[in-house]
């Protein structure tokens, strides 16, 4: 009888060597050594990178795609077959980066930026998704530069790094270059924050500050999930916007909004936005976002729940934190109160929709989008607002929002699977002890107008104005566009619609008078609600003339306050949802 023998298959592997010779060309060079997978496979570049709801194509920026120990083949854009391996093959491109984001490749004289999804291409499976592989990534950075990431070093080999699966891996930032480390501990875990750019900020205080929240989100989830975190700051002129991802997360903002202080809180929401995704979209999710199909669109109706609970947090997590003032919260909830309930895309668009046409609609937005759709983090704050107070007056103060992300995190959160669409609303209903079924028709499947009436009596807050009567409105927005003056939207139910005026018509006159950036707002201010007045511009280079009836519009700004005499329930709600005044 022969010997049985065990027999056993090869673990895929892959390694990726990323080197920059010369960074001026914006090109980074790229191996991957690949062994371990037969004597066929294939390559996948991602079309879009998770958090960042469009397509991007990121093989597009590939060059020069060439292989040693096999023969290669362009299957479609985004995939090349390799076929003849005998044991083992690698293949080499040149990559062009040039796009500084924080979701897009980045490569010039000052640092390079890529996230995996960016740059490396995963071993496809028989199912289209990543296969099961061994990932380890080694950097070889320009002189003088350093690496900052947040994967597990491979001991032994300098500027190498190791990642089991390819979601991690695609996952996560490399940022390279002479940029500043600064750290801090939050229950003994290391938390690096790294500064690339110039500016007039405050890094000490920048680092201190969000001490303070991770501290905070921290004490809520009952510990930190990860064992190591970086924050990546991209500092520059033309930065904006911010990504997460599972252990790290990257913020772009302008060098020079740092100094007034309403700059610098926008900014440390931002950071607190982007933290409190370490839960909320990396671990608490949808089932359709992780594992990650990243051939083409992935739709869910729940990109509310991800993104609009997010940034309705932001805000009080800054503030429990003590990083800023109650009424400085209560000023950014008004703020988005006015500009959305002003938006004639909200009798539109439903939340659920928004979520679900991310990929066309916000990501693509027109502009006439004002018009047609919302947006799913502001309308989707917006409802978290309403929907934590319900929360609260049904359980007498007991219960909370803070509750419903406890057990989503608890029951959902990764590496268990995501929750299935309408789960998450569920769980707010058992937290609650009571349905919500009417609020979900209304303001998530619905477009019916939003009441605050449930805030105001569980805070005891009120909406007022600053300043009383009405305002001339025209009913467009104009922007600066290669240094003429331009209407940028219409609103749909303003003047200028009814006026016939459109996008991209370039302002000349107001009255006869000429009018450009600095001067315009300052003119139709001196403008008389009910009156008349001339607009003359210039449309598709031909000179047009259009008559208005001036509109107009509550005056000053809109205000969350509390009121002078609360209630003790009131007082002690406001104190557990937004910190002590």
């Amino acid at each position: 009888m022969a010997k049985k023998t065990a027999s056993t298959t090869a673990i895929p592997a892959l390694r990726y060597t990323v080197s920059m010779p010369d960074p001026a060309s914006h090109t980074f060079e790229v191996e991957v050594a690949i062994s371990g997978v037969g004597d066929s496979c294939v390559l996948a570049f991602p079309a879009w990178t998770p958090g960042s709801y469009k397509i991007r194509e990121f093989g597009k920026n590939v060059s020069a795609f060439k292989a040693t120990g096999a023969k290669v083949e362009l299957l479609d854009k985004q995939r090349y077959q390799l076929t003849g391996i005998k044991g083992a093959a690698t293949v080499h491109f040149s990559y062009y980066a040039d796009e500084l984001s924080v979701r897009t490749p980045h490569l010039d004289a000052s640092h390079g930026f890529f996230l995996g999804t960016n740059l490396l291409p995963y071993l496809e499976g028989h199912d289209g998704l990543p296969a099961k592989a061994a990932h380890t990534v080694t950097i070889k950075p320009f002189k003088g530069w350093k690496v900052a990431t947040s994967l597990p070093a491979v001991k032994g080999e300098a500027n190498t790094w190791a990642a089991d699966d390819y979601d991690v891996l695609g996952d996560t930032p490399f940022e390279i270059g002479t940029h500043e480390v600064r750290s801090f501990k939050v229950r003994g875990i290391t938390h690096d924050v790294a500064f690339y750019g110039y500016g007039n900020f405050d890094a000490a205080r920048i680092v201190e500050d969000t001490r303070k929240i991770v501290e905070t989100q921290a004490k809520n989830f009952g510990g930190l999930p990860y064992d190591y975190y970086l924050f990546i700051h991209h500092i520059t002129p033309d930065s904006g916007g911010g990504l997460e991802h599972l252990n790290s997360c990257v913020c772009g903002w302008n060098s020079w909004q740092f100094k007034k202080e309403d700059d610098y809180q926008k900014f440390i929401r931002l950071v607190s936005h982007e933290f409190f995704h370490v839960w909320n979209v990396k671990r608490i999710r949808p089932k359709i976002l992780g594992p990650f199909d990243y051939r083409t669109e992935q739709h869910t109706k729940a990109l509310w729940i991800m993104e609009g609970m997010t940034q309705y947090y932001e805000r009080l997590w800054v503030a429990r934190a003590g990083v800023c003032k109650p009424d400085a919260v209560l000023k950014a909830f008004a703020e988005t109160i006015e500009r959305e309930d002003n938006r004639p895309g909200r009798k539109v668009m439903s939340l659920e929709e928004s979520s679900w046409l991310a990929w066309t609609k916000l990501y693509m937005a027109d502009e006439n989008f004002l018009n047609t759709g919302v947006s799913y983090y502001s309308r989707g704050a917006q409802v978290g607002l309403l929907l934590d107070a319900k929360i609260r007056i049904a359980t007498g103060g007991k219960r909370s929002l803070d509750d419903v992300m406890r057990l989503a995190n608890d029951r959902y959160g990764w590496p268990k699977p995501g929750f299935p669409e309408g789960a998450w609303e569920a769980l707010c209903e058992e937290v609650a002890g009571v349905k919500f079924t009417r609020f979900w028709n209304d303001h998530v499947r619905g477009t019916k107008e939003l009441n605050y009436n449930e805030v105001l009596e569980c805070y005891g807050l009120e909406l007022t104005r600053d300043k009383q009567g009405d305002s001339p409105w025209l009913g467009i927005t104009t922007g600066k566009k290669g240094g003429h003056l331009q209407v940028t939207a219409v609103h749909a139910e303003g003047p200028g619609r009814k006026a016939g005026l459109q996008p991209r018509d370039e302002l000349l006159a107001l009255d006869g008078h000429k009018v450009d950036a600095g001067s315009f707002d300052d003119r139709v201010n001196e403008l008389k609600p009910g009156g008349r007045c001339t607009l003359t511009l210039f449309r598709r280079e031909k000179l047009v003339t259009a008559k208005l009836r001036v509109g107009k519009q509550p005056a000053g700004k809109l205000q969350l306050k509390p009121l002078k005499r609360q209630s003790a329930a009131q007082k002690r709600n406001f104190k557990g949802w937004v910190g002590k005044r």
